[in-house]
């Protein structure tokens, strides 16, 4: 009981300084609201330009088959590579591909995301 009064009156009192208070105040309501706006409103995920390490080989190959006619630019070879790869895979190796690519295309959206917000 010593411990909870204080028989000291000549304790000097700290100053605190002014009342710290939030400059908007809001309610569960407020944050319901906002949840269901950001639930109405629609992500688009537009896949944006990055670069890749290659050695000047791989370099090399990607430019000649553009310069033979297997795409008009560097991309567009890639791409059709990868499209041809994709498209002789097995089945089960298409269905492993399209697990572990859904996975990295989440992982970038969320990164996106949490950019955004």
């Amino acid at each position: 009981m010593g411990l909870v009064k204080n028989n000291n009156k000549n304790t000097p009192v700290i100053p605190r300084g002014a009342d710290i208070k939030p400059q908007k105040e809001f309610s569960v309501n407020d944050l319901e609201k906002k949840e269901t706006v950001e639930q109405n409103h629609k992500f688009e995920y537009v896949p944006s330009v990055t670069s890749i390490k290659v050695d000047t080989k791989i370099r090399d190959m990607v430019n000649t088959l553009s310069l033979i006619g297997y795409g008009d630019n560097q991309k567009e070879v890639i791409e059709n590579a990868l499209n041809s790869v994709i498209n002789n895979m097995s089945i089960e190796s298409k269905r492993n591909f399209e697990n572990q690519y859904q996975v990295l295309e989440n992982k970038t959206i969320n990164s996106i995301k949490k950019k955004l917000v």
